[in-house]
């Protein structure tokens, strides 16, 4: 997702349930199918989650133009 309109597009196409969404907190194994470029989409209520886990460790957020940008730290 390079842009806005990208980001958007997503959203709708999520909306529309051309694309999933994400409806609750994810179990171990499909924690571990998550890779560079994994696109997640959920809604708070929806899926009761204030926030996303994923088991990962990340930098504090950015902001970038319109996003939140987190960045994956290694454990190491």
């Amino acid at each position: 997702i390079a842009t806005t309109r990208d980001a958007l597009t997503i959203f709708e196409a999520c909306r529309q349930n051309i694309l999933p969404r994400v409806v609750r907190r994810l179990n171990e194994c499909e924690k571990q199918q998550i890779q560079a470029g994994t696109i997640v989409v959920f809604d708070e209520k929806e899926a009761k989650m204030k926030r996303w886990t994923d088991g990962r460790l990340w930098t504090p957020s950015r902001i970038m133009n319109n996003f939140l940008v987190y960045r994956e730290l290694d454990r190491k």
